[in-house]
């Protein structure tokens, strides 16, 4: 078996058992990675002798460690995550368009949360014990620290 084939197996080897750490869980695709590798440092031995296989086996050894160890380090990762800090606080704009006691419509069926329009503003809402249906006339009755609470306005 040439020696270039056996180059090739090693490298795809290595990008198999990446392939099963970083995208398809479960260790099947690792599994014929590593027997890749394996059965090219044996073909190296059996074609080659024992110092081209000794070689062949040092070198796949250490490149299937760095390649681990660099895709483990937080540094390499660090360039591929988000940078800032997130500032905004989540539905803080919604409870500042809404006040106790404003009535509005259901936009969708509330049950236990859903939307409804104030005014020109569309905000997230729940409700307290009950299903409210689409369009249906609702008020404010609680203002929570992250939630709107509202109820059916009964017709």
């Amino acid at each position: 078996m040439s020696l270039s084939l056996l180059i090739l197996f090693i490298v795809v080897g290595l990008m198999l058992i990446l392939l099963d750490l970083f995208f398809i869980p479960g260790g099947v695709v690792a599994f014929f990675g590593l027997g890749l590798i394996i059965y090219a440092d044996y073909q190296s031995f059996q074609d080659y002798g024992t110092t081209t296989g000794m070689l062949f086996s040092s070198v796949s050894g250490l490149a299937s460690a760095l390649l681990i160890w660099q895709f483990f380090r937080p540094s390499f990762w660090n360039r591929f995550g988000p940078k800032g800090e997130i500032t905004g606080k989540m539905n803080t704009e919604d409870l500042e368009k809404v006040k106790l006691g404003d009535r509005g419509i259901a936009i969708g069926a509330i049950r236990p949360s859903g939307h409804a329009r104030f005014g020109n503003d569309i905000v997230e809402v729940h409700a307290k014990n009950e299903i409210i249906t689409a369009h249906s006339e609702i008020e404010v009755i609680a203002i929570d620290s992250n939630r709107i609470i509202v109820k059916q306005i009964e017709s």
